[in-house]
């Protein structure tokens, strides 16, 4: 028994992943990156203090923690179509009421709920499991373009909220926010949303199996095991845990640390767009080289050019050489994420990845929000980043050890 051949040209799965693209970009660009533009004017507007207005980032990330493992699951019970588009919905009210709100612990709640339930609903999360079920042969490049959602966020969304708060205030921007996201999320949700390819006929990759009259799933099935008990799933969580851990403490340490060096902060600005800059391109290959080579050495790679960054930083050198490696090793901070979600999807399977990834958040937030921790701690006991760039060295390095204990099947999971 035979079908017609799914053909390259109706093939719907880059049309699930740019859609999926479209939302966590304006979703990740929305929150986490426009953060810190809505830090002094909440100050200013309560009386806070600047430690008390970053508990909200802080209850933000522990927050998708606990959203992942409840979106994972979600997603094995309801369509990817209608979670984007409640996640989509949540986003607003939670903004309505961050513009709305009278008293800081409204705007905590709101982070925390609607916001933190949308991040993963409508956000990269979703995006990842969608390319999973979509993809098998060309997951990992998938992937890749993927991850560069969030950043795009970054580069396209933060400069158009910074015009707006300009222009109006951060409560009407918050109102803007809560009507013109959803409403974008919903249209491109409706318009490439589709949860599996075998749901309308199709074969991941868009490629026809002879014999098939359905889209073959992966050979690792769905199961109700508590993925808690398979080891791979803590070593993947730990391992990339640590890296991401050092490679987020970097990131909110650049500007503080070219600071201190004597730059101005329109020179250590442009470390961090350097770095986020290389990061993009970074996802991408290493997603690219997801598919050909053994994913562990890839972690391998990737946490030796986040070591030599910390060497570098070590060395205290000049503006333009420290401006050079920035430039390259940005590959260590956007080459961590496909190596995570590939990884995953190896080892668990289409079937069980949004399961498996939801539950490693319970494992990498702690460590990365423990490692943001100690890079501030440290600071404030001597006064420099050089204490916290090398306790860092250790925490990759153990990450190296943990990864080459994960199990690869020499037959893949796809």
């Amino acid at each position: 028994m035979t079908t017609n051949p799914t053909s390259k040209k109706s093939f719907r799965g880059w049309n699930v992943l740019s859609g999926s693209f479209i939302n966590a970009m304006l979703v990740a660009g929305a929150s986490v990156y426009s953060f810190g533009l809505f830090v002094t004017p909440v100050e200013e507007t309560f009386g806070l203090s600047r430690e008390q207005v970053y508990l909200g980032i802080e209850a933000f990330f522990l927050s998708t923690a606990f959203w992942a493992i409840a979106t994972g699951f979600l997603l094995d019970k309801f369509s990817a179509l209608s979670l984007s588009i409640t996640g989509g919905l949540s986003f607003g009210v939670g903004f309505a009421l961050i513009g709305t709100a009278e008293h800081p612990w409204v705007m905590l709640m709101a982070i925390c709920g609607p916001i933190g339930f949308a991040f993963t609903a409508a956000g990269s999360f979703t995006a990842n499991v969608l390319v999973t079920r979509w993809f098998t042969r060309m997951r990992g490049r998938a992937l890749g373009i993927a991850a560069v959602s969030t950043s795009a966020g970054g580069f396209l969304v933060v400069p158009v909220i910074a015009t707006l708060l300009e222009a109006t205030g951060w409560r009407e921007t918050c109102i803007i926010i809560a009507v013109s996201v959803p409403a974008i999320v919903i249209i491109a949700s409706l318009a490439t949303i589709v949860s599996k390819p075998e749901n309308i006929g199709q074969f991941p990759d868009g490629e026809f199996i002879e014999g098939e009259t359905f889209a073959p799933v992966d050979k690792v099935k769905s199961s109700k095991v508590n993925l808690f008990l398979d080891p791979n799933l803590w070593l993947i969580g730990i391992a990339v845990g640590l890296l991401l851990g050092s490679d987020q403490a970097i990131l909110t340490s650049l500007v503080p640390y070219g600071v201190g060096r004597g730059f101005s902060v329109q020179e250590a600005s442009l470390l961090v767009t350097c770095v986020a800059g290389s990061a993009i391109f970074g996802k991408i290959l290493i997603g690219w080289l997801s598919e050909r080579i053994d994913k562990r050495f890839l972690y391998l790679l990737v946490a030796s050019l986040n070591i030599t960054f910390l060497a570098t930083l070590l060395f205290s050198p000049g503006y333009f050489g420290l401006l050079a490696v920035a430039a390259c090793v940005g590959l260590a901070v956007g080459g961590a994420v496909p190596i995570w979600t590939t990884l995953t999807a190896h080892c668990f399977g289409r079937e069980n990845f949004g399961r498996a990834l939801g539950s490693m958040n319970i494992i990498t937030v702690p460590i990365m929000l423990m490692s943001l921790w100690m890079a501030a701690k440290t600071h404030d006991l001597t006064g420099d980043f050089h204490l916290a760039f090398k306790l860092f060295i250790p925490q990759v390095l153990l990450g190296i050890i943990i990864i080459a204990f994960v199990k690869i099947k020499t037959e893949s999971a796809d």
